[in-house]
C-alpha cells in the first residue's frame, strides 16, 4: 500500500496493534472485507502463516495433527496449530483461525490450549512423545462474522483482549477492483441486509469484461441486478 494513503480507522487499528507487538487479535464484522487476508499477510509473518477454517466437522486432528497412511505404515502429520508453533524452524509463525464461532466444543477447547500464552501453552506429540511449545514470534489472528462480541465465550475474549470490528475493505484489496466500483464497494461493505461482499464485486468486475454489465449483474446479483446497476450509474454521474 502507498504510505501516503490514508487507512480506514479499522485497518489503522489493526496496523497499530500489530506494530505494537499484539500477538492475539480477533477481527470481527461483516464477511468479505479482507479479515482472513490480513491475518495471513500483515504484521510479522516471517515464520509463515497457516489457516484453519472452523466447521462442525472439524476435528482436533486439524489443529494438532493426526496419523495418515504412508505405504504399509502410518506417519504422523502435524496440524496447522503445531505447524504455526514451529514456524520456519527458527521463529514461530501465524495461526489464522477463521469462523471461530463455528468450532465445536472439543475443538474449541483445544484451540484455547494451543493459543494460550507462551508460558502456559505446551503439547506432547503422540508420535514421538516430544513436548512442544510455541516458538518466539508465534501469533494468532481469529476471525468471525458475528457482530456482537458478547456471543463469544469469556475464555476466548480473555485470551484475545484486542478485538477490532472490520467494516471496510482494505485499500490493498480495493486497488484490485476497477476504479468505478471502489466507492460503492466501500459503502456497501457494511450496509446491513443490503450489504454486498467484496467477493461479489470482484466476480462482477471480472465477468463484465466479457459478458457486459447487465448479464454480469444478473449472474452475480440476481433479482437485485437492476438496483445494483442503477446505483453504479448514479455513482458515475456523481463523480
Amino acid at each position: 500500500m502507498d504510505n501516503n494513503q490514508q487507512l480506514p480507522q479499522c485497518w489503522q487499528d489493526v496496523q497499530n496493534a500489530l506494530n505494537a507487538g499484539i500477538d492475539r487479535i480477533i477481527l470481527f464484522g461483516p464477511p468479505g472485507t479482507g479479515k482472513t487476508f490480513a491475518g495471513l499477510n500483515y504484521g510479522d509473518v516471517q515464520g509463515g502463516a497457516w489457516r484453519l477454517i472452523c466447521t462442525d466437522d472439524m476435528t482436533n486432528g486439524d489443529v494438532t495433527g493426526h496419523y495418515i497412511p504412508s505405504g504399509n505404515e502410518w506417519a504422523w502429520k502435524d496440524g496447522s496449530a503445531v505447524k504455526a508453533w514451529n514456524g520456519d524452524g527458527l521463529r514461530g509463525g501465524r495461526l489464522v483461525v477463521d469462523e471461530i464461532d463455528k468450532a465445536g466444543g472439543d475443538v474449541f477447547a483445544t484451540l484455547l490450549a494451543m493459543t494460550d500464552t507462551p508460558e502456559s501453552a505446551k503439547w506432547e506429540r503422540p508420535s514421538d512423545g516430544r513436548v512442544m511449545r510455541p516458538r518466539d514470534g508465534f501469533s494468532v489472528v481469529m476471525t468471525t462474522n458475528i457482530e456482537d462480541m458478547r456471543e463469544l465465550p469469556e475464555a476466548l475474549k480473555d485470551r484475545f483482549p484486542v478485538a477490532i470490528r472490520i467494516n471496510q475493505p482494505h485499500p490493498d484489496a480495493l486497488a484490485l477492483l476497477s476504479p468505478d466500483l471502489r466507492g460503492y464497494a466501500v459503502r456497501m461493505a457494511d450496509a446491513g441486509e443490503r450489504r454486498i461482499s467484496l467477493r461479489s464485486f470482484f466476480a462482477y468486475d471480472k465477468l463484465r469484461k466479457t459478458l457486459g454489465d447487465a448479464e454480469s449483474a444478473r449472474m452475480v446479483f440476481g433479482a437485485q441486478a437492476q438496483s445494483f446497476l442503477d446505483a453504479i450509474a448514479i455513482d458515475k454521474v456523481a463523480v
